[in-house]
Protein backbone atom coordinates (compact mmCIF):
# COMPACT_ATOMS: atom_id res chain seq x y z
CA UNK A 1 0.00 0.00 0.00
CA UNK A 2 1.43 3.72 -0.79
CA UNK A 3 0.50 5.97 1.71
CA UNK A 4 0.51 9.91 0.55
CA UNK A 5 1.65 12.73 2.57
CA UNK A 6 1.51 16.36 1.41
CA UNK A 7 4.05 18.90 3.00
CA UNK A 8 4.65 22.58 3.40
CA UNK A 9 7.69 24.37 3.94
CA UNK A 10 7.96 25.97 7.30
CA UNK A 11 11.78 27.15 6.81
CA UNK A 12 14.08 27.02 3.81
CA UNK A 13 15.16 23.46 3.38
CA UNK A 14 18.93 22.50 2.71
CA UNK A 15 20.29 18.84 2.24
CA UNK A 16 23.34 18.51 0.53
CA UNK A 17 24.07 15.50 -1.73
CA UNK A 18 25.93 12.65 0.20
CA UNK A 19 28.70 13.31 -1.36
CA UNK A 20 29.28 17.00 -0.64
CA UNK A 21 31.92 18.17 1.68
CA UNK A 22 31.45 20.36 4.61
CA UNK A 23 32.77 23.75 3.32
CA UNK A 24 30.57 23.37 -0.21
CA UNK A 25 27.59 21.35 -1.85
CA UNK A 26 24.73 22.47 -3.61
CA UNK A 27 21.16 21.63 -2.26
CA UNK A 28 18.97 19.07 -3.66
CA UNK A 29 15.67 20.22 -4.33
CA UNK A 30 14.00 17.53 -3.22
CA UNK A 31 14.03 15.16 -0.29
CA UNK A 32 16.14 11.71 -1.33
CA UNK A 33 14.30 8.02 -0.01
CA UNK A 34 17.54 8.12 2.25
CA UNK A 35 16.24 11.33 4.38
CA UNK A 36 12.23 10.53 4.05
CA UNK A 37 13.07 6.77 5.85
CA UNK A 38 15.42 8.25 8.21
CA UNK A 39 12.69 11.20 9.47
CA UNK A 40 9.96 8.62 9.33
CA UNK A 41 12.27 5.79 11.48
CA UNK A 42 12.98 8.79 13.62
CA UNK A 43 9.27 9.82 14.63
CA UNK A 44 8.83 6.11 15.21
CA UNK A 45 10.81 5.55 17.65
CA UNK A 46 9.80 8.33 19.35
CA UNK A 47 6.36 6.94 19.13
CA UNK A 48 6.44 3.82 19.44
CA UNK A 49 10.07 2.80 21.10
CA UNK A 50 12.79 1.25 20.65
CA UNK A 51 11.60 -2.32 20.33
CA UNK A 52 9.09 -1.29 17.67
CA UNK A 53 11.08 0.80 15.70
CA UNK A 54 13.58 -1.88 15.65
CA UNK A 55 11.09 -4.70 13.93
CA UNK A 56 9.94 -2.00 11.50
CA UNK A 57 13.24 -0.90 10.48
CA UNK A 58 13.66 -3.24 7.79
CA UNK A 59 9.74 -2.79 5.87
CA UNK A 60 11.30 1.02 6.40
CA UNK A 61 14.11 0.33 4.87
CA UNK A 62 12.66 -1.49 1.90
CA UNK A 63 9.98 0.65 1.04
CA UNK A 64 10.06 2.35 -1.74
CA UNK A 65 9.47 6.04 -2.11
CA UNK A 66 8.25 8.93 -4.82
CA UNK A 67 7.26 12.28 -4.82
CA UNK A 68 5.45 14.99 -6.87
CA UNK A 69 7.66 18.76 -5.74
CA UNK A 70 5.58 22.09 -5.93
CA UNK A 71 5.02 24.21 -8.87
CA UNK A 72 8.28 26.06 -8.34
CA UNK A 73 11.65 25.94 -6.37
CA UNK A 74 14.12 28.42 -6.04
CA UNK A 75 17.10 27.49 -4.59
CA UNK A 76 19.61 30.78 -2.97
CA UNK A 77 22.77 30.82 -3.13
CA UNK A 78 25.17 32.36 -0.67
CA UNK A 79 28.61 31.82 1.38
CA UNK A 80 28.40 32.08 4.89
CA UNK A 81 30.96 32.09 7.86
CA UNK A 82 32.04 28.48 9.28
CA UNK A 83 34.13 27.24 11.83
CA UNK A 84 36.35 23.91 11.27
CA UNK A 85 38.64 22.25 13.28
CA UNK A 86 42.18 23.28 13.10
CA UNK A 87 44.36 21.26 11.66
CA UNK A 88 48.00 20.53 12.41
CA UNK A 89 49.75 22.31 15.70
CA UNK A 90 47.54 24.09 17.51
CA UNK A 91 49.12 27.98 17.60
CA UNK A 92 49.00 30.35 20.47
CA UNK A 93 46.60 33.73 19.31
CA UNK A 94 48.88 36.93 20.06
CA UNK A 95 45.92 39.35 20.59
CA UNK A 96 44.02 36.54 23.21
CA UNK A 97 46.91 34.65 24.32
CA UNK A 98 44.77 31.05 24.15
CA UNK A 99 45.01 28.36 22.03
CA UNK A 100 42.74 28.87 18.31
CA UNK A 101 41.27 25.32 18.33
CA UNK A 102 38.90 26.02 15.46
CA UNK A 103 39.51 28.52 12.10
CA UNK A 104 37.25 30.99 10.87
CA UNK A 105 36.67 30.11 7.39
CA UNK A 106 33.59 30.69 4.73
CA UNK A 107 31.68 28.04 3.11
CA UNK A 108 28.96 27.60 0.24
CA UNK A 109 25.48 27.28 1.38
CA UNK A 110 22.17 27.13 -1.07
CA UNK A 111 18.92 26.75 0.68
CA UNK A 112 15.90 26.00 -1.37
CA UNK A 113 12.29 27.37 -0.76
CA UNK A 114 9.33 25.67 -1.81
CA UNK A 115 6.40 27.24 -3.61
CA UNK A 116 3.43 25.26 -3.54
CA UNK A 117 2.77 21.76 -1.65
CA UNK A 118 5.25 18.46 -1.67
CA UNK A 119 3.59 15.17 -2.10
CA UNK A 120 5.47 12.34 -0.74
CA UNK A 121 4.59 8.85 -1.30
CA UNK A 122 6.21 5.83 0.45
CA UNK A 123 5.28 2.13 -0.09
CA UNK A 124 4.52 0.44 3.40
CA UNK A 125 3.13 -2.84 4.45
CA UNK A 126 -0.60 -2.47 5.30
CA UNK A 127 -1.13 -3.98 8.59
CA UNK A 128 -3.59 -2.36 11.46
CA UNK A 129 -1.26 -2.42 13.99
CA UNK A 130 1.25 0.15 12.46
CA UNK A 131 0.04 3.85 12.86
CA UNK A 132 1.49 4.70 9.56
CA UNK A 133 -0.63 7.86 9.46
CA UNK A 134 0.19 8.93 12.97
CA UNK A 135 4.38 8.46 12.33
CA UNK A 136 4.23 10.32 8.71
CA UNK A 137 2.36 13.30 9.45
CA UNK A 138 4.41 13.83 12.68
CA UNK A 139 7.81 14.34 10.35
CA UNK A 140 8.56 17.99 10.95
CA UNK A 141 11.98 18.05 9.37
CA UNK A 142 14.05 17.07 6.37
CA UNK A 143 17.54 17.10 6.04
CA UNK A 144 19.67 20.18 8.04
CA UNK A 145 18.36 21.25 10.95
CA UNK A 146 16.28 23.74 10.30
CA UNK A 147 14.67 22.43 7.68
CA UNK A 148 11.28 22.18 9.02
CA UNK A 149 8.01 21.48 7.03
CA UNK A 150 4.32 20.55 8.20
CA UNK A 151 2.34 17.95 6.90
CA UNK A 152 -1.06 19.48 5.62
CA UNK A 153 -4.42 18.51 4.13
CA UNK A 154 -5.65 15.06 4.06
CA UNK A 155 -3.83 11.73 4.37
CA UNK A 156 -4.26 9.49 1.46
CA UNK A 157 -3.16 5.67 0.59
CA UNK A 158 -3.71 4.00 -2.98
CA UNK A 159 -2.29 0.99 -4.77
CA UNK A 160 -0.21 3.57 -6.71
CA UNK A 161 1.09 6.97 -7.06
CA UNK A 162 -0.57 9.01 -10.13
CA UNK A 163 1.39 9.62 -13.10
CA UNK A 164 2.22 12.41 -11.73
CA UNK A 165 4.99 11.69 -9.24
CA UNK A 166 8.15 10.57 -9.52
CA UNK A 167 9.73 7.40 -8.37
CA UNK A 168 13.09 7.77 -6.58
CA UNK A 169 13.65 4.33 -5.67
CA UNK A 170 12.50 2.20 -9.02
CA UNK A 171 14.73 2.25 -12.39
CA UNK A 172 13.38 4.23 -15.29
CA UNK A 173 12.30 2.90 -18.78
CA UNK A 174 12.52 7.27 -19.89
CA UNK A 175 13.66 10.22 -18.69
CA UNK A 176 13.35 13.88 -19.83
CA UNK A 177 15.67 15.76 -21.87
CA UNK A 178 15.02 19.36 -20.37
CA UNK A 179 14.61 17.53 -16.64
CA UNK A 180 17.31 18.38 -13.78
CA UNK A 181 19.68 15.62 -12.82
CA UNK A 182 20.32 14.56 -8.93
CA UNK A 183 22.02 12.55 -7.07
CA UNK A 184 19.80 10.87 -4.46
CA UNK A 185 20.77 8.38 -1.75
CA UNK A 186 19.02 5.53 -0.44
CA UNK A 187 19.74 2.52 1.58
CA UNK A 188 20.93 -0.94 0.44
CA UNK A 189 18.82 -3.74 0.96
CA UNK A 190 21.37 -5.15 3.50
CA UNK A 191 21.98 -2.45 5.97
CA UNK A 192 20.78 -3.47 9.73
CA UNK A 193 19.61 -0.99 12.34
CA UNK A 194 22.87 -0.93 14.07
CA UNK A 195 24.12 1.38 11.26
CA UNK A 196 21.51 3.86 11.33
CA UNK A 197 21.79 4.17 14.85
CA UNK A 198 23.62 6.86 15.92
CA UNK A 199 24.53 5.59 19.07
CA UNK A 200 26.01 2.78 17.57
CA UNK A 201 29.56 2.34 16.90
CA UNK A 202 28.53 0.80 13.54
CA UNK A 203 29.24 3.06 10.63
CA UNK A 204 27.66 3.62 6.85
CA UNK A 205 29.99 3.11 3.43
CA UNK A 206 28.98 5.93 1.19
CA UNK A 207 27.90 3.48 -2.49
CA UNK A 208 27.84 -0.35 -0.50
CA UNK A 209 25.52 0.57 2.50
CA UNK A 210 24.28 4.32 1.81
CA UNK A 211 23.77 3.58 -2.31
CA UNK A 212 23.50 6.52 -4.85
CA UNK A 213 20.78 6.93 -7.70
CA UNK A 214 20.93 9.41 -10.65
CA UNK A 215 17.21 10.74 -10.32
CA UNK A 216 16.27 12.90 -13.08
CA UNK A 217 13.42 15.03 -11.73
CA UNK A 218 10.71 16.80 -13.67
CA UNK A 219 11.76 20.41 -13.28
CA UNK A 220 12.86 23.29 -15.42
CA UNK A 221 15.53 25.96 -14.83
CA UNK A 222 13.76 29.12 -16.05
CA UNK A 223 15.91 31.88 -14.28
CA UNK A 224 19.02 32.26 -12.66
CA UNK A 225 21.47 35.11 -11.42
CA UNK A 226 24.41 35.72 -9.40
CA UNK A 227 22.13 34.82 -5.72
CA UNK A 228 19.22 32.35 -6.70
CA UNK A 229 18.16 29.48 -9.16
CA UNK A 230 14.60 29.40 -10.18
CA UNK A 231 12.64 26.03 -11.16
CA UNK A 232 9.40 25.11 -12.72
CA UNK A 233 7.76 21.97 -12.18
CA UNK A 234 7.35 20.52 -15.81
CA UNK A 235 3.73 18.45 -15.90
CA UNK A 236 3.79 16.93 -19.12
CA UNK A 237 5.09 14.07 -18.70
CA UNK A 238 5.30 12.57 -22.48
CA UNK A 239 7.13 15.23 -24.36
CA UNK A 240 10.95 15.38 -24.95
CA UNK A 241 11.14 11.88 -22.97
CA UNK A 242 13.84 9.56 -24.30
CA UNK A 243 13.73 5.66 -24.12
CA UNK A 244 17.04 4.27 -22.13
CA UNK A 245 19.44 1.68 -23.53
Amino acid sequence: MWYITTYEPVALISLKMATATSTGGKSLLLPTPFAYKMALLGVALSGAGLEQGMALWPHIRDADVAVRGPEQIVANNTFAKIMKPARGKAELDPDTGLIESMNHTIGFREYVQWHGDCRLAIRLPDKNEIDWKQWLTSIHYIGKRGGLLQAVDSFQSATEPDATFTYLTQSHRAFRLDGTLQLMDDCAEDVTFDQVNIYSSKSMRLGKDRILRHVIIPYRQVRSSRGYTLYERIDDTEESAVDTI
